[in-house]
């Protein structure tokens, strides 16, 4: 019999399917104007789904970010689970303030709104955007987030539904550095990342 107590739980980040404003060019932040998901994002979810289904080993629970593209989200991945679903808000997306809605292409540096441009936030972790939170922030919360989930149910495997700003977080071991990028890799939209925490 396996000890759950000293056994690692195994979170399955798992980034929303394309949304509205992923189509749009726009940046989401934790904008409520943000729209759900497209077909092309439902598809993908299910996809993600019926992955997840045909693993040996099953997940107990499915905790998602509230916004509704990752809502929309989790929802599919439950119910082709049969497993209940928790919403956490610090499984959010960086809030990006001023930035929210803006188009990828828009010239920030000339807006005066504008304290940066999402690239410039990477360079410079503890930057933050007028009304938003900087990627040293965005960190701090994700990380307790995961410590938090691993610490309720050792040994287990859970799915995270969230952004691609938290799964970044998820997979940089270290908190950031003043002066010191942090690195944006990529992450598709219903993509898994797996890590183990112990």
């Amino acid at each position: 019999m396996t000890d759950v107590t000293t056994s690692p739980t195994v979170l399955h980040l798992i980034r929303h399917g394309e949304s509205t404003w992923n189509l749009a060019g726009r940046i989401q932040g934790q904008s409520p104007e943000a729209g759900g998901l497209t077909a092309a994002g439902r598809a993908q979810a299910q996809l993600t789904a019926d992955l997840l289904a045909e693993r040996p080993s099953r997940p107990t629970a499915i905790v998602a970010s509230d916004l509704i593209r990752a809502r929309e989200t989790a929802e599919i991945i439950a119910s082709r689970l049969s497993l209940p679903l928790e919403f956490d808000p610090e499984l959010r997306e960086q809030r990006l303030g001023v930035l929210e809605g803006q188009r990828l292409d828009s010239p920030f540096a000339d807006d005066p709104t504008a304290l940066a441009t999402v690239d410039r936030l990477w360079r410079e972790p503890f930057l933050r955007p007028a009304g938003g939170e900087s990627i040293a922030d965005m960190y701090a919360r994700v990380h307790r987030a995961l410590r938090r989930h691993a610490t309720t149910r050792p040994g287990t495997e859970l799915v995270l539904v969230t952004h691609g700003g938290p799964v970044r977080m998820a997979s940089t071991p270290e908190p950031p550095t003043p002066g010191v990028p942090v690195p944006r890799v990529g992450v598709d939209n219903a993509s898994v990342t797996s890590i183990t925490m112990t």
